[in-house]
């Protein structure tokens, strides 16, 4: 899960910063903050699933 963890926050963080730059197109920036809240989700529920299964 630490795997999917990293590769998921380089993602989001290459993607803000392209967004910065400016590389983004502007119809693409529309759907940052959902993108933004749906890799967050992922690394929660991620995080939470291996918690819960060592505790077993």
């Amino acid at each position: 899960m630490a795997k999917l963890t990293a590769w998921l926050v380089t993602i989001l963080g290459l993607w803000l910063v392209l967004a910065q730059l400016g590389v983004i197109p502007a119809s693409l920036l529309n759907l940052q903050g959902w993108i933004v809240a749906l890799v967050v989700l992922v690394i929660g529920i991620g995080k939470l699933v291996r918690n819960y299964k060592l505790m077993k």
